[in-house]
């Protein structure tokens, strides 16, 4: 299984598809982890006698975390092999009392009872693979007490314009693909721009189609979009992507498109939440 395959899970079958040694690659990654805990530190010291509930658990980290904050956890896991694991660690932590450990699917489990704080962590690039807006919906609906609090609150998906090499000698291959630690990074050839913004403090459309224009900084060919998205994690925490979460990541364009400098580009995505980012489309035009 190669490195993009190990950051696509599989939702709902087969269970399990996230193997221990990325769970442990997920814990290790420092940027990922510290932003996290910081979100949920500087939230929940504010709120002491908080229900706080965590949809997508794992190894149950930031749950283990959360209930030296709060009065009360709810860990939710899909993956009966993480539950396993989860709640050996909370055994560990001596908080069977504080944390209550549920194995079932986030997008349609409820609680005993609502909760003030719901942190879900199930983030892909623009929001396009993994299931993060429908739980959100569904916990908006179910999980979440009125006026409670959804942790991430926004998430900025932004991209700008350029060259990548998916030809190398008489092979081309055009796909999307993380630009992972080692991988040659595309020429940029406009701004970042925003495309669209996830506002998590109400419902969402799972469409995540956008539209914006672009002014060309040089002569050449455009064929490749670099996506981003920029995530408000709590209160004073911004988390932009790192190796094991949403790394930065390269897109082709249905076409490429020949631009001299100062040329007016429009860019429109289609895409939407829960499908295979390699069936999204990008296309640029002049205008």
């Amino acid at each position: 299984m190669g490195r993009i395959d190990h950051h696509r899970p599989q939702y709902p079958e087969p269970k399990g598809q996230f193997k221990k040694s990325y769970h442990l690659e997920m814990v290790a990654d420092r940027q990922r982890t510290g932003a996290i805990l910081r979100a949920l530190r500087l939230t929940l010291s504010q709120s002491p006698d908080s229900v706080f509930c965590e949809l997508g658990c794992g190894t149950g980290i930031f749950s283990i975390y959360a209930a030296g904050f709060c009065k009360k956890v709810y860990a939710v896991e899909l993956d009966p092999k993480m539950v396993a694991i989860a709640r050996q660690n909370i055994v560990h932590a001596k908080l069977e009392h504080k944390i209550e450990l549920i194995e079932g699917d986030a997008s349609t489990i409820t609680l005993p009872e609502k909760a003030d704080i719901v942190f879900c962590e199930m983030m892909s690039i623009w929001c396009i693979e993994e299931p993060q807006i429908p739980v959100f919906n569904h916990a908006v609906e179910q999980i979440l007490r009125p006026g409670g609090q959804y942790l991430p609150s926004r998430i900025v998906n932004m991209a700008e314009l350029g060259h990548f090499n998916f030809q190398l000698e008489n092979v081309e291959i055009k796909a999307s693909m993380p630009l992972f630690t080692g991988i040659p990074r595309s020429g940029i050839m406009t701004g970042r721009r925003v495309c669209r913004v996830l506002d998590f403090s109400q419902p969402m459309d799972l469409s995540l189609n956008a539209s914006t224009t672009f002014e060309a900084m040089g002569d050449g060919t455009l064929n490749c979009a670099k996506l981003t998205s920029i995530v408000q994690m709590g209160p004073q925490t911004i988390f932009s992507g790192s190796d094991s979460l949403m790394p930065l990541t390269v897109a082709p364009l249905q076409e490429p498109l020949e631009v001299k400098f100062g040329d007016r580009i429009r860019f429109d995505a289609s895409a939407h939440a829960r499908m295979d980012l390699n069936e999204a489309e990008f296309t640029v035009q002049k205008i």
